[in-house]
């Protein structure tokens, strides 16, 4: 009986169905071979150098505050920016480690006010980044744009493949992973933020980004199988796409 040896996860393979599983709180992908970061002091050899740039929803801002409490050196510096929708900024001086989380725009459904001027979509973000083997860029959309129209939805998809593809013209070496949204709560506005919505726009960005050399983890298929039905993750979970997100360039 012979057994399959799966590759090591790499930018440019798509994602099967389901694309894993959860085993003693391990995530396992079935297309490919991810490897574990731990200690601590592994992923900090890995990110070592590294300029990352997170671009999306408050579950990639979940991300940069994750770093900092599991790595020493890495600390924040303050922006002075208001609510928790401020641009984040994680600087490792020691290791030379640059992270950045900022929000994407309209929609972008909060509570509370934010200054119109810190506000940037991931296209005119990525525009303005060079890039470089040393730059990592994390993408994630969806939940906020649950309550809209899909067409809108599918037009920012195409504007953000479209700025990806120009970073690979100018910077092909340059590491782009994008985040699926995950599964979140049943509220009482359950009618505009269902994952009736949510699993068609996790459709969309599984078959715009297709064909791309860029990473990609599917955290709906994480949550689904986790069984976690919260809007923000809980750790175990953050723990695990951070695990693979590192596994595609390290």
């Amino acid at each position: 009986m012979s057994v399959e040896v799966k590759p090591k996860c790499q930018t440019g393979m798509s994602l099967p169905f389901p694309s894993g599983y959860f085993l003693n709180d391990l995530w396992y992908p079935l297309h490919c071979n991810v490897s574990s970061y731990e200690p601590l002091a592994n992923i900090t050899t890995c990110l070592t150098g590294k300029i990352i740039y997170l671009m999306g929803d408050s579950t990639l801002r979940q991300w940069i505050e994750y770093f900092p409490a599991h790595l020493k050196y890495l600390k924040f510096f303050d922006l002075h920016g208001n609510g928790w929708h401020k641009t984040y900024l994680a600087i490792d001086q020691t290791n030379n480690i640059y992270v950045q989380w900022k929000k994407h725009v309209h929609p972008f459904v909060t509570l509370s006010f934010f200054n119109s001027k810190d506000y940037a979509d991931v296209t005119h973000q990525i525009n303005q980044i060079g890039g470089n083997s040393d730059t990592v860029i994390v993408i994630t959309l969806g939940l906020h744009f649950r309550a809209f129209p899909i067409s809108l939805f599918i037009r920012r998809l195409l504007n953000v493949r479209k700025a990806i593809e120009n970073m690979f013209l100018r910077s092909p070496n340059t590491k782009i992973i994008i985040k699926s949204e995950n599964t979140r709560e049943i509220n009482l506005d359950v009618e505009r933020f269902s994952d009736f919505h949510g699993y068609i726009q996790y459709l969309l960005v599984k078959d715009i980004f297709s064909g791309l050399n860029v990473g990609m983890i599917d955290a709906w298929d994480m949550t689904v199988a986790y069984g976690s039905f919260n809007g923000h993750p809980p750790e175990i979970i953050l723990k695990n796409q951070i695990n693979m997100f590192l596994s595609y360039f390290c």
